[in-house]
């Protein structure tokens, strides 16, 4: 039986909002579409794709036009992705790969190695099932491998390791544990009463905004500004506000380099706003 997910004004089945996704990253990344990109990227018939089309055109009447001096499809200037998170790195995910010669993008890879199959089945089950799970777990805390008992219930990517969020009965408190670090998994040890809804971590949002540099000049926080997305606030500062789980902080400041400062402005480029340095403070220290 396939999994219904509500979309707009009616269901799609799983199967159909993937493919129904293959359209929108086409019209938003390449600009034009049709029937035959999507035999080629889907692999059905055209008749298969033109119902597809016709499916996107039903639920996003005013997304797409037909361009008949090009034979494709158009966004218009109401375009807006719905599907998809409008991020070009998901464009390359499903498009792209090292290997594929159609556009020239080479992507560097993280040094950290990836979590094991034998590792990741069974958390990603007992996620599913709300299940505890014994597990061999070392830290640069507690680098001796000792068995933990954890409720997980998400799965994180902080830009160069995977996490699973779980609740950790040694600590009584919810903790992020890095899966490379899980050398074994003995079994389910029952049911879990901690689920993500109890993660007051998970579950608070904290605003952080940054800047360019001071130390830069003006041209260069202007360079900064475009390279971040930042726009003049109520303060006439150049700022970007973002909007982060509480218990994923420490990851958003290590991604953007904030949770050190360098002496040299040129490689420090961004700054936590005066506000923002103090609600994370705690993180950095």
């Amino acid at each position: 039986m396939e999994t219904v997910i509500a979309q707009g004004t009616g269901q799609l089945t799983l199967h159909k909002r993937n493919a129904l996704k293959h359209i929108e990253l086409l019209l938003q990344w390449r600009g034009k579409l049709n029937t035959g990109d999507l035999i080629e990227s889907l692999g059905i018939t055209r008749q298969s794709a033109s119902k597809l089309i016709t499916s996107y055109k039903d639920l996003y009447p005013n997304a797409v036009s037909y361009n008949s001096q090009i034979k494709s499809y158009e966004p218009t200037a109401r375009f807006s992705p719905r599907l998809t998170d409008g991020g070009f790195q998901e464009y390359l995910s499903i498009f792209h790969s090292e290997s594929s010669d159609s556009l020239p993008v080479y992507m560097l890879a993280s040094g950290q190695c990836s979590p094991s199959p034998q590792i990741l089945r069974p958390i990603l089950n007992a996620i599913e099932n709300h299940q505890r799970l014994d597990v061999f777990y070392a830290s640069i805390a507690s680098p001796e491998f000792e068995e933990r008992i954890i409720s997980p219930h998400t799965l994180i990517y902080d830009g160069s390791r995977w996490h699973v969020r779980a609740w950790c009965e040694k600590n009584q408190g919810y903790r992020d544990f890095v899966l490379t670090r899980i050398r074994e998994v003995f079994g389910i040890e029952g049911s879990s009463q901690y689920g993500l809804e109890l993660d007051k971590g998970w579950n608070t949002w904290v605003d952080l905004s940054i800047e360019p540099d001071p130390r830069l000049n003006e041209a260069r926080r202007n360079i900064v500004a475009m390279d971040y997305g930042m726009s003049v606030d109520t303060s006439e500062k150049l700022r970007r506000t973002y909007r982060v789980r509480e218990a994923l902080v420490i990851y958003w400041l290590q991604q953007l380099r904030l949770d050190r400062y360098n002496d040299r402005a040129e490689v420090q480029q961004i700054v936590l706003s005066d506000t923002s340095l103090a609600d994370a403070e705690r993180w950095i220290r």
